[in-house]
C-alpha cells in the first residue's frame, strides 16, 4: 500500500508541476483531475480560442495493478524521465500509449 501512495503523490506532484504552465491563449485553462479510488490522473487544457474550442487531454496515468501507466502525453517532455528521476522503477511504468508489441522494445514496463 505505501508503494501505491508514493505513485499516487508522484503523478500527482509531477501533473501539478506541468499544469503551472500557461496556455499563451487568455481563454484557455488547465484542469487538473485526481481519481485516486479509481487511480485516473489527468492535465487537461479546456476553453476557447477565439471561436475554437480547446478540450484536449495533455498528460494522462492509470495506476493498474501496481504499475504507472503513461496514457497520453502530448507534450515534448519525457515524463517516463521525470518518473524515472522520483525514484520509480523502469519496471514499474508502462508506456500504454505505445501499442502492446511496441512495448517490450521502449525499455520500460509491459503490461
Amino acid at each position: 500500500m505505501e508503494k501505491l501512495e508514493n505513485y499516487r503523490s508522484c503523478i500527482q506532484t509531477l501533473l501539478e508541476k506541468h499544469s503551472q504552465y500557461k496556455s499563451q491563449e487568455e481563454d484557455v485553462e488547465n484542469e487538473l483531475f485526481f481519481d485516486s479510488v479509481r487511480d485516473h490522473y489527468q492535465l487537461m487544457r479546456v476553453g476557447w480560442k477565439g471561436l475554437k474550442r480547446v478540450y484536449h487531454t495533455i498528460l494522462h496515468f492509470d495506476i493498474k495493478d501496481g504499475k504507472i501507466w503513461l496514457q497520453q502525453n502530448t507534450t515534448d517532455i519525457d515524463v517516463g524521465q521525470e518518473l524515472l528521476d522520483m525514484g520509480i522503477p523502469k519496471e514499474d511504468i508502462v508506456l500504454g500509449l505505445h501499442p502492446p508489441y511496441k512495448r517490450p522494445y521502449t525499455g520500460y514496463g509491459v503490461a
